[in-house]
């Protein structure tokens, strides 16, 4: 772990020092690049400010405009002058430094930024044509990514720090230095459609490009990483860590300097106090058990309704101030289910453990808090733990594993209706494809698929009972708004999705590239990847034709943290893969805070 990491030899010792001066330079560069595209192109950004989303171009700069073209053509003259080999390195330096002191010294505006914009492209140039010629012309290494992690560690600690301040009773515009980690993250967010867009279309072209449903049989299946054991009291200590990290984010919002008049946190939290104090003035058991299935906000979700009474009734509390709290039991409870959902599917420790940290900070936590969608998180922790029985019976046939599954599901149905028929949905292809692989004994795939269909009927059931509409019917109706019609806006529709569904939540672009980094990582004769490219194929349709409620729906539901977390793992198999890990994850920590230190809702003056 850290601790083992020598800290001299990533930072350079035993390289020359032209390599080492070389290496920070085009981190350096890097840093000041990704500002300088940004204003350059105005990057269309929405940061979360009191609680709600304001778009505006990206025109920020680490110093200004000027000094900051200066510092990248600086760097470059230098970088080229150190790494490039031969006479190479004076003609373009030479040539480089040339333009850009003419630029510089006229402030001709456009030259310079040309000059400044060109810098990267150049050095990525270089690196191109050294991988691909025999004949080296440039001095490489590792150390710039190694020195471009230690810069996000910094600006990431800085960005905890700064995120922290509304705790402490401190307006964050006050703070006079630049949460550089969050600027960065809304530039980079903007991309986070594209990334979506890449990775569930990606992933089923992946699947019929290699052709493995045809060709893999189960002698073939293997699983995705190395098993990496950790030890059970080490696991049990980080899993513990992540639960209180997971409460810890739930009750932020909720701290008198943050949220001084006690305001819900939640949107839906209100209609849901409401659906409770309707359950507490039934008379008797009878009119108990009829408002259950009939009342709104409680006819479609009634075992999540009686979980929440339960809840309210223990508490003996203010009922609006135990519902907009169910955050600090929804959120741990859902660590620690991914855990064991994707120790089901990886048999590896780090990645489950990465999983569910990712979880802790996931958008699904954060959307949940925000939004107040407390059933639909309470019916992904239900549906989670159901696939966790799924894939152990698949494994090994146990009638308690089914009983268990079989009772999940039917919990499931009556926990969320919506949630229920994408799980189903998912699991009756998941199955199906298990059956057509031969991949299991194909009894029990028939027995698990004799649940999801007797879901089915129970929910018809419900419908048929209560007069109230089923998560199949109420998921037609829904579809009604999707078609061919909306491809025209299907560009339109992801960006809003993204950038205003549930405070703009869903645009953690690092989460989203690290599921790109294990698609093209992966092997589809994995478990897990077979797993998740379905679970991914289930929102191409919501993606082409559906509208912004569908995809946002869809998305929600779907576990991206898990392959976030197995493409982490492949990442710290790499030189200096546990230094980029690092700041990786305090980044998320640091977005998280400063997303849960604006909810509360100041109106715009």
């Amino acid at each position: 772990m850290i601790s083992s990491l020598n800290i001299a030899k990533i930072l350079g010792r035993g390289n020359p020092s032209a390599l080492i001066i070389s290496s920070a330079v085009l981190a350096l560069i890097l840093f000041f690049y990704a500002y300088t595209i940004g204003s350059y192109f105005q990057a269309d950004v929405s940061p979360l400010e009191n609680r709600v989303n304001y778009h505006h171009p990206f025109t920020t700069f680490i110093i200004d405009k000027y000094f900051d073209h200066l510092i990248i053509a600086s760097g470059m003259v230098l970088w080229l002058a150190l790494s490039v080999m031969g006479r190479a390195k004076i003609v373009t330096s030479a040539i480089y430094g040339i333009i850009a002191i003419i630029a510089a010294s006229a402030k001709i505006e456009t030259l310079f930024d040309i000059v400044a914009l060109i810098s990267i492209p150049i050095v990525i140039s270089f690196l191109i044509y050294n991988k691909l010629t025999p004949k080296k012309i440039l001095h490489t290494s590792n150390l710039p990514l190694a020195y471009l992690a230690i810069i996000g560690i910094i600006i990431g600690f800085v960005g905890i720090v700064i995120s922290s301040a509304p705790l402490f009773s401190v307006t964050q515009k006050s703070i006079p230095i630049h949460d550089y980690s969050y600027e960065i993250f809304l530039l980079l967010s903007s991309l986070s459609p594209i990334l979506i867009f890449f990775l569930i279309l990606g992933s089923p072209i992946k699947l019929f490009i290699q052709k493995w449903i045809v060709r893999i049989k189960i002698k073939n299946i293997v699983h995705p990483v190395s098993n990496y054991s950790v030890k059970s009291k080490t696991k049990t200590l980080y899993l513990l860590l992540f639960m209180l990290l997971s409460i810890t984010i739930a009750l932020i919002p909720h701290q008198p300097a943050i949220n001084s008049d006690n305001q819900q946190v939640g949107s839906d939290s209100g209609d849901y106090a409401i659906m409770i104090n309707k359950l507490m003035e039934s008379n008797n058991p009878q009119e108990f058990a009829h408002n259950v299935f009939t009342i709104t906000y409680s006819k479609d979700r009634s075992a999540f309704s009686l979980f929440l009474y339960t809840v309210v009734k223990i508490a003996h509390a203010n009922t609006s101030y135990v519902v907009d709290r169910m955050p600090i039991i929804l959120a741990p409870a859902l660590v620690l289910v991914i855990f064991f959902l994707t120790r089901e599917l990886t048999s590896n420790d780090t990645a489950s453990l990465l999983a569910s940290f990712l979880t802790a900070v996931s958008f699904q936590t954060l959307i949940g808090m925000y939004s107040g969608i407390y059933a639909n998180w309470f019916a992904l922790i239900i549906g989670y733990l159901s696939l966790v029985f799924l894939i152990r019976f698949l494994k090994a046939a146990n009638k308690l594993n089914l009983l268990a599954y079989s009772i999940l599901m039917i919990l499931l149905v009556f926990s969320h209706a919506n949630t229920w028929t994408i799980f189903a949905m998912f699991e009756g292809l998941f199955l199906a494809v298990m059956y057509k692989m031969n991949q299991y004994t194909r009894k029990n795939i028939i027995f698990l698929l004799v649940v999801v269909l007797s879901s089915v009927a129970i929910d018809v059931a419900r419908s048929s009972l209560t007069g109230t509409s089923g998560g199949i019917t109420s998921d037609v109706a829904l579809a009604g708004g999707a078609g061919t019609g909306q491809l025209p806006s299907l560009w339109s529709n992801l960006t809003d999705t993204v950038q205003n569904y549930g405070g703009g939540q869903f645009s953690v672009f690092i989460i989203f590239s690290l599921g790109l980094y294990w698609l093209y990582r992966s092997n589809s004769r994995e478990l897990s990847s077979i797993f998740i490219i379905i679970f991914l194929a289930l929102a191409v349709l919501p993606l082409l034709v559906g509208d912004g409620i569908i995809q946002s729906r869809v998305l929600y539901d779907i576990p991206f943290q898990i392959p976030a977390a197995i493409g982490l793992t492949y990442l710290m198999r790499h030189t200096n893969g546990m230094l980029v890990t690092i700041p990786i994850c305090i980044w998320l920590v640091a977005i998280s805070l400063r997303m849960l230190t604006n909810f509360y809702f100041v109106s715009p003056s």
